[in-house]
């Protein structure tokens, strides 16, 4: 190959390399996230926040906290199909796990997920059978 066409070749790789990656960088450390709260105001049918923009390829922590005053059964399948989970924290013990479906908060008490999206959507979550309630939200992936 001459000298120019290889040069050109080598621009070309390391161009096309570039535009591949994504927005993020798992390298960094896990960004902490205002935490999810469920079970909040008088009734205990509030959640806040409704909704968290996140990006591919970049780590994340989460912490949910439940007042105790409803049961739920928080459903967020889609989302955690579309993640890779680093780990599951509630209390002193932590889950290396590959998959997560449901998580149930009975009671008042806290768990911390850190994960990394993997692929860009809308994914909603809710309480399960308290959505007529208000117990919904959304995770916004770019």
């Amino acid at each position: 190959m001459r000298p120019g066409a290889f040069f050109l070749a080598s621009v070309f790789a390391i161009t096309v390399a570039g535009a591949a990656e994504a927005a993020g960088y798992l390298g960094k450390r896990a960004e902490r996230l205002p935490p999810l709260r469920i079970g909040i105001g008088e009734d205990g049918y509030g959640m806040e926040p409704k909704s968290y923009e996140i990006e591919t390829g970049r780590g994340y922590k989460l912490k949910v906290e439940a007042t105790g005053l409803v049961e739920c059964e928080l459903v967020m399948r889609e989302f955690l199909d579309n993640v890779w989970i680093r780990q599951l924290e509630a209390g002193e013990v932590e889950f290396k796990v590959a998959t997560i479906s449901v998580v149930e908060l009975d009671d008042e008490g806290e768990f911390e997920l850190t994960f990394v999206p993997i692929r860009p959507g809308r994914y909603p979550w809710a309480c399960e059978g308290l959505e007529a309630q208000g117990l919904t939200g959304t995770f916004v992936v770019k």
